[in-house]
């Protein structure tokens, strides 16, 4: 896994989330290159943490607006290569995002933080600190789409 962006925690992220889908739903076995029949290479491509939406309210008085929710979105490059046959099976790349409000506990912010229509104490991913949250959120939702893509081209 190459990490082209300047949030180094974002890799381990990915790599932690993409090995426990493969695990859990026992897609492929986990092995060593040189015993493999195929190898997944990413990049991650570009790492974005933005505002995405905004509150005027105050600007009257402060004359600012205030962020009431960023986006983190992550682009990941993916080749899955079947080494037996020398050629790749698909280079793709894959988007996906998290949402948080920085000034709110994530599991009471009143924001789909992924677009799964749960919100709060109903959404089992909604926890832990806002930021770190939406980019775990991210990086599942992008190692989820890979994988589906593995299985559909398998």
């Amino acid at each position: 896994l190459n990490n082209n962006t300047i949030e180094s925690g974002i890799s381990d992220i990915i790599k932690i989330q993409l090995e426990e889908l493969l695990i859990k739903d026992n897609v492929l076995k986990l092995l060593s290159e040189e015993n493999s029949d195929s190898h997944l290479d990413l990049t991650i491509t570009s790492f974005t943490d933005q505002p995405y939406s905004y509150d005027v309210t105050n600007y009257q008085v402060t004359g600012y607006e205030e962020v009431n929710e960023y986006r983190i979105t992550i682009k990941v490059k993916a080749v899955w290569f079947d080494t037996t046959n020398d050629q790749p099976l698909f280079e793709l790349e894959f988007v996906s995002w998290g949402a948080y409000d920085p000034n709110e506990d994530i599991s009471s912010d009143g924001i789909d933080n992924d677009n799964d229509t749960f919100i709060d104490d109903l959404d089992d991913d909604e926890f832990g600190l806002p930021r770190e949250s939406a980019m775990k959120i991210a990086s599942k939702k992008v190692s989820e789409s890979i994988i589906n893509k593995i299985v559909s081209t398998w």
